[in-house]
């Protein structure tokens, strides 16, 4: 990173420390503000949103964000250039490319600024927010890069968030039981992994009897952070574990601070309110990215939306927590439409599981993956879990229980909590 960058990412932290503050009718007018600026540069700027034929000066507050329409991954795939902002030079532009693990993979383009605020700058904030200033620190990242890949980032210079702490990179690609020397040795403060990662390396290391590292704090993202896995991992690694929400289109979206709600980055990103308490589809739209501003975009995840503030003090938007993505929905017979996450409180409240995964295999059949402490453990458990499943998904549900000695991950390293229906199976 060059000096001037790191000039003005500084900057821009210091900007970040003071607006998270601010009061909920500051954030609103900035947002609006923003949100205006963006819509009418937008429309005569972007191909795509030309062909709308909407005069710029037409456009004056935050309700005519519903002039334009709702946009998804399968938009950008299909016509990328359509999105990227003409009159600009593209040299400086960032890329950002998605792992393709929602099975839709596409590739975002960034401005520099908007690259410095949304890459380094708000996720400075928050690890300050969360863990205080990292400078000095020892930090370990899980990466869904190939080993391979990632040979080619230790041996570039350094750059990024690394001028401000030291850190190192594993893939998740490798054994995770490969990674316990590392960790002894090199004891790092701060861990950002996966959550089904930090379930490995803990249940390695009760089977070997290894103790883990105490780490102060551990983030996680890209997997839906359940309760009872939160719990787990704080108590092995005797830390406080933040989850972050982000993608590849606008980078970090929102933050988990110490009171537990997740907090919008409004920066950089505008989010479509939703009744408070109710789960609903999150919608967001870029504030600061001119090189690809993408409005009313469906990021195919629904979450559960606050509205009170929180205890910690900040009154930005809240979103209170996740409940996947739309296509991992349980699909039941008349259209009916049921969240996973509503049946992972009846598997965790057993405490012989360490980990699981639930397939839906047909209509009224699903099945249950499980590593347990012990072999046959689950005998004692099957039959009250498929009362549970019954009582949520209805009357004639199949439940089979599979104990196994690992969980296969997803060619991009995830490793989801439930499995969707096939579509030659769907109802």
């Amino acid at each position: 990173m060059k000096l001037a960058d790191q000039l003005q990412v500084a900057r821009m932290l210091l900007g970040a420390l003071r607006s998270q503050w601010w009061p909920a009718h500051r954030i609103r007018q900035y947002q609006e503000r923003q949100l205006v600026a963006i819509m009418r540069y937008a429309a005569a700027n972007v191909p795509f949103y030309q062909r709308l034929e909407l005069q710029a000066e037409s456009i004056t507050s935050a309700a005519d964000l519903a002039r334009f329409p709702v946009i998804s991954k399968h938009d950008i795939q299909r016509c990328p250039a359509a999105f990227m902002a003409q009159g600009l030079v593209r040299s400086g532009w960032h890329v950002s490319r998605t792992s393709g693990s929602s099975g839709q993979p596409t590739t975002t383009y960034f401005d520099r600024p908007a690259w410095l605020l949304s890459k380094y700058a708000l996720k400075m904030r928050r690890l300050a927010a969360t863990g205080g200033l990292p400078f000095g620190r020892r930090v370990l990242i899980v990466s869904e890069q190939t080993p391979e890949q990632l040979a080619g980032v230790a041996d570039a210079a350094p750059s990024g968030l690394g001028i401000f702490f030291r850190q190192r990179y594993v893939s998740i690609h490798t054994p995770a039981e490969d990674h316990l020397p590392l960790l002894r040795d090199y004891q790092p403060h701060i861990i950002y992994a996966f959550p089904s990662y930090l379930l490995d390396l803990i249940t390695i290391a009760e089977r070997l009897g290894t103790a883990l590292p105490r780490v102060a704090t551990l983030y996680t993202s890209s997997e839906v952070l359940t309760s009872a896995a939160r719990e787990r991992i704080e108590r092995a690694f005797g830390g406080g574990v933040y989850d972050v929400y982000g993608s590849t289109e606008f980078k970090e979206v929102a933050w988990q601070c110490h009171a537990g709600p997740y907090h919008l980055n409004f920066e950089n990103v505008y989010v479509e309110s939703q009744q408070p308490g109710r789960c609903g589809a999150v919608v967001l739209s870029s504030l600061c990215n001119r090189a690809m501003p993408l409005l009313r975009f469906d990021i195919g995840d629904r979450a559960v939306f606050g509205a009170s503030a929180c205890s910690c003090g900040r009154a930005s938007p809240q979103l209170l927590e996740f409940a996947g993505r739309e296509g991992d929905m349980i699909a039941l017979p008349a259209g009916r439409r049921v969240s996973p996450y509503l049946l992972t409180t009846a598997i965790e409240s057993e405490d012989s599981i360490l980990q699981y995964r639930i397939s839906q295999t047909s209509v009224r059949a699903f099945r249950v993956d499980v590593i347990v402490k012990s072999p046959g453990q689950s005998l004692r458990w099957q039959q009250r879990v498929c009362a549970q499943f019954e009582r949520v998904l209805g009357e004639g549900v199949t439940l089979a229980v599979r104990e196994v000695e690992r969980l296969e991950r997803a060619p991009s390293g995830k490793r989801s909590v439930f499995v969707a229906m096939p579509a030659s199976a769907s109802p």
